[in-house]
């Protein structure tokens, strides 16, 4: 009989005894429905996106970690998808509240929303993170997120995850003293959805790379 081990998705420890399994079967090891959500496998300062690759095998060890993103489509009462009638801030405040998010709108292209990080070495923070969302989104996504948690010294160069961290009253018209602004562009955002869900995998990401 084959001894079970643990991995770890959204932060909590779930007990398996395959050393590989689907995509989607590890989203159901958490009871997260593969038509609403889909994986991301941490890999040490790498990660790895299973969106629309839910039948992909993945070889799990003890203490392999995943975060879940929310693909759920945000409905209207007349049965039109929220997309067709929003754009900019207001359509990636929406797509984020469909997905559990308790969104501030504070005008100018300015959304806030709590955030608590679930995977990396800041695992269980809890953070307000700020976004500019400018109006062609979903055509260009936010060019990085602000923080009011002073987590490194602002450095211009470098990269990730201490480089590009800049006093964000130079980059925001709303996020002041106290807060931070990680310029971290999307590069691959015209590779796959253009959608707040995917957006936040990537923030996802940011974080467990930390």
């Amino acid at each position: 009989m084959q001894k079970s081990f643990e991995i770890e998705i959204d932060g909590d420890p779930h007990e398996t005894q395959e050393k590989e399994l689907t995509a989607d079967q590890i989203l159901g090891l958490a009871s997260l429905a593969r038509d609403e959500y889909y994986l991301t496998e941490i890999k040490g300062q790498h990660t790895e996106s299973y969106q629309g690759k839910g039948d992909e095998k993945v070889h799990l060890h003890p203490g392999s970690k995943f975060i879940s993103t929310y693909t759920g489509a945000t409905p209207v009462s007349d049965g039109q998808s929220a997309d067709a009638m929003l754009a900019g801030a207001k359509l990636f405040a929406a797509q984020l509240r469909a997905a559990g998010f308790e969104v501030t709108e504070l005008g100018d292209e300015h959304i806030t929303f709590p955030y608590e990080v679930r995977a990396g070495s800041h695992a269980g923070l809890t953070i307000t993170m700020g976004l500019v969302v400018l109006p062609d989104f979903p055509l260009t996504p936010p060019t990085g997120p602000h923080i009011n948690h002073i987590l490194h010294p602002n450095k211009g160069g470098g990269e990730h995850p201490t480089g590009g961290i800049h006093d964000s009253s130079g980059h925001s018209k709303h996020f002041g003293a106290g807060w931070q602004y990680w310029s971290r562009p999307f590069q691959t955002w015209q590779n796959g959805s253009r959608t707040a869900g995917r957006y936040m995998a990537f923030i996802n990401g940011l974080w467990a790379t930390q």
